[in-house]
């Protein structure tokens, strides 16, 4: 028999805004669902939205593409509806994605660990998605630490798994948990074929940026960095304006660049648009606090778009392979600058190297079947990195 496996997260398709996990959560049931009972338990509505989504049913198990089936509750979920859908599915595996919602996280674990004690072979996989790199936990300090606080003493951690995508994930689930046990499975991403890019000439730079707006994604340091660019730049933004305060900082900043700097802002876009934005687009520059993964990143590198990112994204040495630039946080307004302009005073040929060295590194970083032979270990049987 296949195991059955809940997945539990505030947001599922066709929810988009959420971004990374919500595309991470989708490409694991596409590429897995032969081998497994899916069941989602999400909210019926996308993120900062107010609207129930399109063409779902709600609070009803209801068909998803034939792979899985989910519950999109348009309410709060209470203690007792997870207690009751967890006797309802009776799953091998409780997969829990995300750390601090309280409807999604924290009652559906508390129901969890309940079910468990009746149920002793049954997983509990927590996977918190980029939350515990030092770029997240930078950001409302003081109430993470004393959700952490709360969590140690509760006594939760030994009865639960942990997932990471990568080492670099489980350092920073130890540096928090010192004896968590830990399966390491990394992202399923979605790629592109090589997409076209505007006709390149010296001293100019068409670049683009796909991500939610918000201090994690360091819009600001880019706007900064443009204030003494030389050269003519256009810089397309897409996403969802995640925090108002710090879009209302970048807009400030737009209104004072140079005349050779353009900052367009076309609003956010749902996936089936994205290659479309990405046919804009000569460069890709998100040079993120934090990525766990980085889906926008591996799909430009995929179309054929260098990167400009930074070394807290798991896309390094990108200039080595001539696929983009890897920046450091601890200079980064300088080494932006650096970079596009690198970028700028490229013509039609050097660009071109670039662009090959983007689909090739792509091609390279991807293992679909090796991402798959580690969900199953971590999903088959129990077991610690």
């Amino acid at each position: 028999m296949r195991p059955t496996i809940l997945l539990l997260y505030d947001h599922f398709p066709p929810a988009w805004k959420a971004g990374g996990p919500i595309r991470s959560l989708e490409q694991l049931i596409h590429q897995t669902y032969n081998h497994f009972n899916f069941y989602v338990i999400c909210s019926a509505f996308d993120q900062g939205e107010k609207k129930v989504l399109d063409n779902i049913q709600t609070d009803t198990w209801c068909e998803w593409k034939g792979m899985a089936k989910v519950y999109y509750h348009s309410k709060q979920p209470s203690l007792s509806f997870f207690k009751k859908a967890l006797q309802q599915v009776n799953p091998d595996i409780i997969f829990l994605n995300g750390l601090y919602s309280f409807s999604y996280h924290i009652k559906p674990l508390m129901a969890a660990l309940s079910y468990r004690s009746q149920n002793n072979t049954t997983q509990i996989i927590l996977s918190p998605r980029g939350m515990l790199h030092p770029g997240a936990l930078s950001q409302k300090r003081w109430k993470k630490w004393l959700y952490f606080l709360f969590f140690k003493l509760s006594g939760i951690p030994p009865k639960i798994s942990w997932h990471a995508t990568d080492e670099k994930e489980v350092h920073f689930i130890r540096q928090q948990f010192k004896r968590a046990r830990i399966h390491i499975a990394g992202n399923f991403p979605q790629l592109f074929q090589p997409i076209p890019s505007p006709p390149k000439e010296k001293g100019t730079l068409i670049m683009g940026t796909i991500a939610l707006i918000s201090p994690m994604k360091n819009h600001l340091e880019i706007l900064k960095s443009l204030q003494s660019i030389q050269q003519t730049i256009i810089w397309h933004i897409y996403g969802p304006i995640k925090d108002t305060s710090y879009w209302q900082s970048c807009t400030n900043l737009i209104k004072e660049l140079p005349p050779n700097i353009q900052v367009i802002y076309h609003g956010a876009i749902q996936p089936d648009e994205v290659e479309n934005a990405l046919q804009k687009m000569q460069v890709f520059v998100m040079p993120s606090k934090s990525e766990n993964f980085g889906h926008a990143i591996i799909e430009a590198l995929s179309a054929g778009k260098p990167v400009i990112t930074t070394h807290t994204t798991p896309f390094t040495h990108l200039q080595h392979h001539h696929a983009g630039y890897t920046l450091s946080l601890n200079n980064l307004q300088a080494e932006l600058q650096q970079a596009i302009s690198f970028f700028a005073d490229m013509n039609q040929e050097q660009l071109a190297t670039y662009q090959q060295g983007a689909v090739d590194y792509a091609n390279r970083f991807v293992n679909i079947e090796k991402v798959r032979k580690e969900y199953f270990g971590m999903f088959g049987k129990k077991g610690s990195s």
